[in-house]
């Protein structure tokens, strides 16, 4: 769990492998000079680090108020390196759900 915070070189050595990275990504893509002002993460920045750890999986936490909607996970025709689930209150999964819950995201996004 990487808490509020920048993306951690630390982080990723330690949780190398893991099945599960639960990342903050307050901002979204192109909002990088405001993440790094306010100690924040992008979404993907984000999942540079789930990538860099070789993660099995990443949920994204703690989005910014500003938006109306989740900020986009990818650009277009672009493939998504591991499943990538939203959090939202009162969320539960596993490491066996975690497929199941990232293809719920595009649902979460209308």
């Amino acid at each position: 769990y990487s808490g509020d915070c920048r993306p951690s070189d630390r982080l990723v050595e330690v949780g190398s492998g893991a099945d599960v990275l639960i990342h903050e990504a307050t901002f979204e893509d192109g909002m990088e000079e405001d993440a790094v002002l306010k100690r924040h993460s992008t979404v993907g920045e984000a999942i540079s680090v789930g990538k860099r750890m070789k993660t099995k999986s990443l949920i994204l936490t703690h989005f910014s108020q500003r938006y109306p909607r989740i900020p986009p996970l990818q650009k277009d025709g672009e493939t998504l390196p591991f499943p990538i689930a939203v959090a939202f209150d009162f969320m539960k999964v596993n490491a066996e759900t975690i497929a199941t819950a990232a293809k719920l995201t595009p649902a979460l996004r209308l």
